[in-house]
């Protein structure tokens, strides 16, 4: 895991049940100076999410609420 998913990953992991959209998330692993799009939030959530499935295939721990962002279940 790189060191930005690991971040998401305890962010996240350290407000179970709450959702933070991708601006939210962005702002907090990458800075409000940063020059970047929030759409890398996607990318590296769905890079989590594969990396997960491969040591636990039968539970999830990060879940989309449409709309809206991602929560830690």
């Amino acid at each position: 895991m790189t060191s930005k998913q690991f971040s998401i990953v305890w962010f996240l992991a350290m407000h179970p049940g709450q959702v933070f959209s991708r601006s939210d998330i962005y702002e907090r692993i990458w800075g409000l100076e940063a020059d970047g799009d929030d759409a890398t939030v996607t990318e590296h959530i769905k890079k989590i999410r594969a990396k997960f499935q491969e040591i636990e295939p039968t539970r999830s721990f990060v879940q989309t609420v449409w709309g809206v962002g991602y929560k830690w279940l």
